[in-house]
């Protein structure tokens, strides 16, 4: 079989050409040296171009964790623990109970891509993971092992002013999304693709059954890692940086 992500950009499917975003001025291979800028600028949440064939060594997985661990965090606590699911049976067991939970969220969106033609592609490429998240080689689930309980009751403890929810929920999930998006970034480095995904925390019982979690851990998202199909990724679009910045106070 021939290696997809040695295909040349020209014989990538549509699909998977609008996934990776309109043309830019510069355009990072999937695999090879990658310059800081193309790094942050080109690495996407991947969910059409991921390789359901080709198997994933998980000592490639297990060095992107190693390299996330480098994260900032609220206090230096490290809060986090990770699942790498790779077992053919407990993948098919998370991705059934992720499309449970996603069908209203995928249902919702078809009914946006409908009204707003634009949102098709984002629906679609949803609606890809959701129906083959259990051919994915390798899900990792990433945890934190307090809950946001815990996590306010620390505040109150420390003589914060009540409402002490709003700035512990912060540091709480803040200490666990900077790594995810560095395990993305080192997933990159190493010819991996990722797409992480937070829709199944609807029946998130269900995953921890699946997942043997203890009762004290919480689950804070789900990334699905396979190697991309294509040889190219570019910065996707966004809105400029003069629509979303305001200098010393906000401006309307």
């Amino acid at each position: 079989m021939n290696d997809p992500c040695h295909a040349t950009e020209q014989q990538e499917p549509r699909a998977a050409q609008a996934e990776a975003g309109p043309r830019a001025p510069h355009s990072a291979p999937a695999t090879g040296k990658l310059s800081a800028e193309e790094l942050l600028t080109t690495t996407r949440s991947v969910r059409r171009r991921l390789d359901l064939d080709r198997p994933v060594d998980i000592r490639l997985v297990h060095a992107a964790l190693s390299d996330a661990l480098q994260a900032p965090n609220g206090s230096n606590d490290q809060p986090w623990q990770w699942v790498v699911v790779a077992d053919a049976v407990s993948r098919r067991r998370l991705a059934e109970c992720y499309r449970r939970a996603a069908q209203p969220y995928l249902e919702a969106m078809a009914d946006q891509a409908a009204e707003s033609p634009e949102r098709t592609g984002v629906w679609r490429a949803s609606a890809h993971l959701a129906e083959h998240l259990h051919r994915v080689p390798v899900l990792v689930v990433p945890c934190l092992s307090l809950s946001p309980g815990d996590f306010e009751e620390r505040f109150r403890k420390l003589g914060l002013p009540a409402p002490v929810d709003h700035v512990a929920h912060s540091v709480y999930y803040g200490s666990i999304w900077p790594a995810m998006w560095s395990f993305m970034l080192a997933l990159r480095l190493r010819g991996l693709a990722c797409a992480v995904t937070a829709l199944h925390l609807a029946r998130a019982q269900e995953a921890a059954e699946v997942l043997r979690l203890p009762e004290h851990v919480t689950q804070a998202g789900l990334m699905a890692v396979a190697h991309p199909k294509g040889t190219s990724f570019r910065p996707a679009p966004r809105r400029g940086v003069d629509e979303v910045v305001h200098q010393d106070f906000w401006r309307s």
